[in-house]
């Protein structure tokens, strides 16, 4: 009878060590798991450059992005280059990743002159974008000089969603940098007008973090409206336009 229980004893105790364990190994694999999730939600690395650097007009050229986080490649982005000449109509152009970190898309530009480049990066855990300028083909000196009709050095974006209804209060931001830094603290306004009408309306922004100038615009009637980004801070002063459409 004693032996049978002294059998019994050894039996719990190893199976109370086996749990034991199976618990240290669950608790490790979590600890695991959850550093990956804190190392998806780093900060980005974005790079932009065309090939060939030197785009011509009428001709195909490369928009390359190299994307980092923690200086590993990333390789679940979904990559957007929204492009366009100062004062025309903006082309999104989706990327592929093409090798390792790395996503392209091939475009041709049908005018000269300085052209923008904003790169839109989506991750499950993060939506982050550069800006960059390129010009495109050998402009003259005076046509380049139209790029920007005040000749300031800001990069000035506008975003707005593709599906913004009539009626609805529609989030627009405006993004503003300065050699590739946020320009913070600016007088910021957006003027905006659908196309026929000669009643312009004007709102502010709060500047919501470094850089990014939001407003809320409601507007009254579907159709085609322009979106003008004013921003000013001591000697500078600069705008840009896009189209919206508004269902």
């Amino acid at each position: 009878m004693k032996r049978h229980t002294a059998m019994l004893l050894v039996g719990l105790l190893t199976l109370s060590g086996v749990l034991t364990a199976c618990q240290t190994d669950t608790k490790q694999t979590q600890h695991h798991q959850h550093h990956t999730q804190t190392t998806q939600s780093t900060q980005l690395n974005i790079t932009f450059q065309t090939d060939p650097a030197h785009p011509d007009k009428d001709k195909p050229v490369k928009l390359i992005s190299h994307i980092t986080a923690d200086k590993q490649p990333v390789e679940d982005a979904k990559v957007e280059f929204e492009v366009w000449k100062q004062g025309a109509k903006h082309e999104m152009i989706a990327a592929q990743k093409t090798k390792s970190g790395v996503y392209q898309a091939t475009h041709t530009f049908n005018e000269e002159g300085q052209h923008v480049a904003v790169v839109h990066v989506t991750t499950p855990a993060t939506h982050q974008m550069i800006n960059a300028t390129f010009v495109v083909g050998n402009p003259s000196a005076s046509h380049h000089g139209t790029a920007s009709d005040h000749k300031s050095n800001l990069h000035l974006h506008i975003e707005a969603p593709t599906d913004a209804k009539a009626g609805t209060q529609v989030p627009i931001t405006g993004h503003v940098s300065k050699a590739n830094k946020p320009f913070t603290d600016a007088n910021v306004q957006f003027e905006y007008w659908c196309e026929g009408d000669d009643k312009h309306l004007f709102s502010d922004t709060a500047e919501t973090k470094a850089g990014h100038y939001e407003t809320r615009l409601t507007f009254a009637k579907p159709g085609t409206y322009q979106l003008k980004l004013h921003v000013e801070k001591d000697s500078e002063h600069d705008h840009t336009t896009r189209t919206i459409t508004i269902k």
